[in-house]
């Protein structure tokens, strides 16, 4: 340093505005990460709101179905009752056309509906009771106004949903008056006083939704075979969060969806067992009578819960709607996107591992015919499961010390056998395509998921 001061002096001086670029340069490639990655979280965030619209947007379709076959205007098993995905949503403006035309027809269906019942009541033509309900249809709803911004063209089909779940739930009425009748008092005949809609094992403890049994009253009122055929339908749909008819409890003391029973690992027959995965079941699929479903889109982890919150945890974005090209901001703020996992390993665990987070996954089951399978469901440490939009299992369950009791501290087959699961029922699978989506919860340490199919 002291030969060649000058020397030194220039490397310092050349070092000091290097360090400074490489600092700057840093922070700016850092902003602008951040930057990139704000704009995917709204992009995902804009593209699940317009899931959330076309999923509207899709009942009122499924709405429009269901009036028209309780009218007698269509048979049942129509094409909007297939299962539709779009991996891109459509913009608001162009589902409102949708909404607004699938309205006008909703309309359409329950003035003529209407105009019958009123031409029975008062004996009049159909055609004088049909002016009669139009006219005041159009006194009561004055037309909307064009919106001007994708959030006003959201809140108007929004609110044709709206309306048009008011006109499925009035249909549901009408049905079961027409199929249970009306009950009048004994005391009451003498005071000109008819008693109230006799709903009995009907509408009440017989129609099942409650306990994963087929109803009791179905089928059984004047309208012949309505039970098991529109008004059932019309249930169905009015309660997506309640098992289907051929939706049974299997194993110990389950209720509805197992939740509050006691978890424990059903038996196999494992000298009978054809294990296979994938998730083809018939044509296309690997031979097998145990099928593990270990293909799926998976997303997490989002923030979630510990202890017996993990039971009641937050609902996160993909279940508004499913976007496999969207991002969102998951747990301690690390942006998350779907990835797909097939899984080599039994049981699905995802793979980034965090406690106290949410998890979701989503997959497409392809059956070559109509039918029923048994569903095997596990989970460290809770899971919901959802068919076709439909609710189909529901954990919950606060006392799995035994369940993990079983798992981790014995000696077991299960992992061979595929039977790392804490119940099974059967359900309903349609022809074609199914859709199918999870919501794993854990708490503490060890994760994962089991789902594994059987006839």
């Amino acid at each position: 340093m002291r030969r060649h001061p000058f020397v030194v002096l220039s490397l310092v001086l050349h070092a000091v505005p290097l360090v400074a670029l490489y600092h700057l340069g840093s922070q700016r490639i850092e902003l602008a990460q951040r930057e990139r990655q704000q704009r995917q979280v709204e992009s995902g965030a804009r593209l699940t709101a317009q899931a959330r619209l076309e999923k509207r947007v899709h009942d009122m379709e499924r709405i429009k179905s269901l009036l028209e076959e309780s009218a007698a205007a269509r048979p049942a098993g129509n094409k909007e009752e297939e299962v539709q995905f779009s991996a891109q949503p459509k913009a608001p403006e162009e589902l409102l056309k949708q909404a607004k035309d699938l309205s006008r027809k909703i309309d359409e269906i329950e003035r003529d509906t209407k105009s019958e019942q009123l031409a029975k009541l008062l004996d009049i033509p159909k055609e004088k009771a049909l002016e009669q309900v139009a006219e005041k249809a159009k006194a009561e709803e004055p037309p909307a106004a064009e919106p001007q911004t994708p959030a006003e063209a959201a809140a108007q089909i929004e609110r044709l949903e709206a309306k048009a779940r008011v006109a499925l739930e009035e249909r549901r009425q009408q049905l079961e008056q027409q199929r249970n009748g009306v009950q009048v008092a004994a005391n009451a005949a003498g005071k000109g006083q008819g008693g109230a809609n006799n709903k009995g094992d009907g509408s009440g403890n017989g129609n099942g939704l409650g306990n994963g049994q087929s109803g009791q009253g179905m089928g059984n009122g004047a309208t012949g075979g309505m039970g098991t055929g529109a008004l059932e339908r019309i249930i169905a749909f009015s309660n997506p969060d309640m098992p289907d008819r051929a939706t049974q409890a299997y194993t110990g003391r389950m209720g509805a969806f197992f939740g509050g029973g006691v978890a424990h690992i059903p038996a196999v027959d494992a000298a009978t067992m054809v294990k296979g995965a994938g998730r083809m079941i018939g044509a296309g699929g690997t031979y097998a009578n145990r099928i593990w479903v270990n293909r799926w889109y998976l997303i997490g982890p989002f923030a979630g819960r510990h202890g017996e919150g993990l039971f009641a945890n937050y609902r996160h974005p993909p279940e508004q709607g499913v976007v496999l090209d969207a991002a969102y901001q998951g747990k301690g703020g690390r942006l998350v996107k779907w990835e797909y996992v097939d899984m080599a390993r039994y049981p699905l665990e995802p793979p980034v591992h965090a406690e106290d987070a949410v998890y979701y996954g989503y997959t497409e089951l392809m059956l070559d015919a109509e039918q029923d399978l048994t569903m095997w469901v596990g989970a460290d440490d809770d899971a919901q499961l959802w068919l076709n939009d439909r609710l189909v299992w529901r954990g919950g369950n606060v006392d799995k010390d035994s369940f993990f009791g079983q798992v981790y501290e014995t000696r077991n087959t299960y992992v061979r056998d595929y039977n790392l699961n804490e119940g099974k029922r059967v359900v309903h699978f349609r022809k074609g395509r199914n859709k199918l989506f999870f919501k794993l919860s854990n708490g503490p340490t060890r994760i994962f998921f089991s789902l594994v199919l059987t006839k």
